[in-house]
């Protein structure tokens, strides 16, 4: 054993000697070692960055370098003068070079302040997921909040179904600064298609959240996290952004903070103004009763929306002591879109004449959301306490008003006989959503080794929907009771959570974390009502190799759960063929997730696997046992399963050019309740989502970035693979401000197909083929931003976290 143990000191003894060797040490003019200075190797005479350590707190530092070539040494510490030695050349496996005693002289220049700069990378990865520094995209000036969710990786927006998805998964809880936003999933991506991106920090992936979280969405958090400068004294931001497409765009956005000793004040105003455009067609044939059975109907949709948005983002933070702060902040969100949509419809029946029917629509929305919070923080030694409260509001009003006419196959204008025809109508839909909560946490260290954490939360909501469609009689609007809800819906949610974090030894460290969450709703309609409670545990486990290599483990339960109108039985008109519907039926459903993640450095590959029991799947087509209409709905499926495999390649090409590609790959299995025939149906999906970025001369920077989605299916309805490509060009100025031009879907080539009727019979034996297009799938979008920072560039000294940056990210 013991000429064993000799080896092995030999073995490791012979590979020190394999590295060429810098020693040395660094000290002040007075022979004061300097501690933590960069000491960094840079080859000759390109300048590009090798390796580099800080010296200890004796101002000593060892670098082993493997690498032959000539060389020089740099060091540079704030304060002091950069020091750089002569070029110098490693020519062998025994290189070794000692520096001695290297003197730092102290930068004697007085400075008004001192700018701090620096590059994030657009991806870093995290125990729950992975972060997105949007603002180090050279794409992001003059976008959206939205077209910063499409473009972030796993992130597939279905603009045609109102969906979102994270790495090939629906149910997804978005959230702003840490506050789910409980509202209609199509008043959500208008909200966000109205927010400016020059305002957002970074965007928080959560595929795997702990107990701290809370567990709706199965897929798993999309927290989007504002912008916030830390600086003494007054700096800003001035934002101006315009561009073309099908119609115009304007964004107009400012920012001031306001740093003290003590105190914070920041906010920030952005309008924008945006002409879009989008585009539907339909072509199928369906059995439906009461166009006379089987019929063949060519169905066209062109909509221009012009939405008008204003954004208010206000905060304030005062540290109390050195251990205890308390803050406010607000966000406010207002959108004003106008809709014109031209409707044609032709349909070619067995028993009736051929009708051309034309429908216009007009409507003018007023869409309100508040999102506002308080916290108080104090922390010491070994615990931290918080509370925070918050008080949600979203408000939307959008009256609309439909004029139809009729047409027979010689293009003569006529009045069908069925009701089901008429020659107008006109709908108002009013919804208000109050949402209040309170929110303690509570962290204790125990020692080196083990933490605890814990906490409750309790939100109150309440919900109005009006909702109502009145028909065209004669030269008057009459109510039309098929179409009138009112519904009312409070809703009571509970949680408790505890986790622990501990170290097993100085390589493995596990967390193991429980949530009770306990949900009930209360309908006007007490058949609606229903309760809910639930257990959710966590569990993580991380081993590391060395600093920057690890293998993680990661374990969780989570729920999503159907909202106000998923579960309604209203009618909403949709057409002289079907309706949109609730579904009073709908369950919960529950996702057990897995995941195993290697990651070293930037790198990372996952296996993932998750078991979601009652997935929801909206707008399905279904029957009404009261009408022979189709009504479009969502449903349970009875189970999806998935395997996938994700990755994350950081590939440095060169110092100046950079590519990060990601990627998912697995097979999907799902069985439906719905249709006919109960079928189980698998599939293979992958998406993927690049950017490379590449730092030219003159201060120049070239980002070209794209995703794509193959092929997938919601429910029983196949969507066709879609994807699109960006370019953006940055030009950077000594004075901090920045120009860029971007262009988005460089191809057109956003285009959503979907097909009807391809797995098994859909009611009516309806069978559609169909593609959606939003705006950039008809033109190519162009922007030009100008950004201009000003005030004071000094950096405010960081008093550690903030109650507010707890409750918005835990990462």
């Amino acid at each position: 054993m013991k000429s064993y143990i000799l080896f092995l000191v030999c073995c490791l003894a012979s590979v020190e000697l394999l590295f060429g060797q810098l020693v040395g040490s660094v000290v002040d003019v007075d022979g004061n070692p300097v501690s933590y200075a960069n000491v960094m190797i840079y080859s000759h005479p390109d300048s590009a960055l090798q390796t580099g350590v800080i010296t200890n707190e004796d101002g000593f530092f060892v670098i082993n370098y493997a690498n032959q070539g000539t060389f020089m040494l740099r060091i540079d510490l704030l304060s002091f003068k950069t020091w750089n030695s002569e070029p110098f050349t490693i020519s062998g496996t025994d290189f070794k070079k000692d520096f001695e005693k290297i003197i730092l002289e102290e930068e004697v220049t007085s400075l008004q302040g001192v700018e701090v700069r620096g590059q994030r990378k657009l991806i870093q990865r995290t125990q729950e997921g992975s972060i997105i520094n949007v603002q180090a995209s050279v794409m992001t000036q003059g976008s959206t909040a939205l077209q910063l969710l499409e473009r972030s990786p796993g992130v597939i927006l279905d603009q045609y179904n109102n969906t979102f998805s994270l790495n090939g998964k629906s149910g997804t809880l978005i959230m702003i600064n840490g506050k789910a936003q409980r509202i209609p999933i199509a008043d959500l991506i208008a909200m966000l298609n109205g927010m400016s991106a020059n305002t957002i920090e970074r965007i928080e992936l959560l595929t795997n959240p702990s107990a701290r979280y809370d567990v709706d969405g199965n897929a798993g958090i999309i927290n989007i996290v504002m912008s916030k400068n830390e600086t003494l004294g007054i700096r800003g931001n001035l934002n101006l952004s315009t561009g073309y497409g099908k119609g115009v765009k304007q964004t107009t956005g400012l920012s001031l903070n306001y740093g003290g000793e003590r105190s914070t004040i920041f906010g920030s105003y952005t309008f924008s103004y945006d002409d879009t455009f989008s585009g539907f067609r339909g072509v199928g044939v369906s059995e439906i009763p009461v166009l006379g059975g089987n019929t063949a109907i060519d169905f066209t949709s062109r909509t221009q929306q012009i939405n008008r948005n204003h954004n208010l983002n206000l905060g304030y933070e005062y540290q109390v002591s050195e251990t205890s702060s308390f803050g406010a902040s607000a966000l406010f969100n207002q959108s004003r879109p106008l809709v014109m949509t031209q409707n044609l419809g032709l349909y070619d029946f067995i028993i009736n004449p051929f009708l051309e029917a034309q429908i216009r629509l007009n409507g003018d929305g007023n869409l309100k959301n508040l999102t506002s919070s308080v916290y108080y923080e104090k922390t010491g030694e070994k615990n931290s306490f918080m509370i925070t409260g918050d008080y949600i509001n979203y408000n939307s009003q959008t009256p609309n008003e439909v004029n139809s006419f009729y047409f027979d196959e010689n293009g003569d204008p006529f009045q069908p006989e069925s009701e089901i025809y008429n020659n107008g109508n006109r709908g108002f839909n009013e919804t208000d959503i109050n949402v209040g909560v309170l929110k303690l946490d509570y962290e204790h260290t125990i020692n080196e080794k083990a933490s605890l954490e814990g906490g409750i939360k309790g939100s109150l909501s309440n919900t109005v929907n009006d909702a109502r469609i009145e028909i065209l009689e004669g030269d008057e609007f009459v109510p039309d009771d098929r179409f009138i809800s009112t519904l009312e819906n409070k809703e009571t949610i509970g949680a408790a959570y505890a986790l622990t974090d501990y170290s097993i030894s100085e390589k493995l460290k596990v967390q193991l974390g429980l949530r009770y969450e306990y949900w009930d709703q209360d309908f006007d309609d007490n058949t609606l009502d229903r309760s809910f409670e639930k257990l959710f545990p966590s569990f993580f486990a991380t081993h590391a190799f060395s600093d920057t290599t690890a293998l993680n483990f990661a374990y969780n339960k989570r729920i999503t759960r159907p909202n106000y109108s998923d579960l309604a039985s209203f009618l909403i008109y949709n057409g002289p063929t079907s309706v949109f519907s609730g579904n009073p039926q709908l369950l919960p459903a529950i996702t057990d997730n897995i995941s195993l993640t290697y990651n070293n450095k930037s790198f990372s590959i996952s296996l993932l696997a998750a078991n979601e029991n009652n997935p929801i799947a909206r707008f399905q087509i279904t029957r009404n046992p009261q009408s022979n209409l189709a009504v479009v709905a969502p449903v349970n499926m009875e189970y999806q399963r998935n395997i996938d495999v994700q990755t994350n390649v950081p590939i440095r090409v060169a110092h100046w050019w950079d590519i990060n590609l990601n990627g998912t790959l697995g097979i999907r299995k799902f069985k439906l309740l719905h249709t006919d025939e109960r079928i189980t149906h698998d599939y293979i999906h992958y998406n993927f989502n690049g950017s490379q970025t590449m730092r030219l001369p003159a201060n120049l920077s070239l980002e070209i970035s794209g995703w794509y989605t193959s092929r997938h299916f919601n429910g029983s309805t196949r969507n066709e693979g879609f994807g699109i490509l960006n370019v953006g060009v940055k030009k950077e100025f000594k004075n901090g401000s920045s120009l860029q031009f971007a262009v988005t879907d460089i191809f057109q080539s956003l285009d959503i197909g979907f097909k009807y009727g391809t797995l098994t019979r859909e009611a009516f034996g309806d069978v559609f083929t169909g593609t959606y297009s939003p705006e950039s799938g008809f033109s190519r979008i162009f922007r030009v931003s100008y950004t201009y920072p000003f005030g004071n560039k000094k950096v405010k000294e960081a008093r550690g976290k903030t109650g507010a940056d707890t409750e918005k990210s835990r990462l």
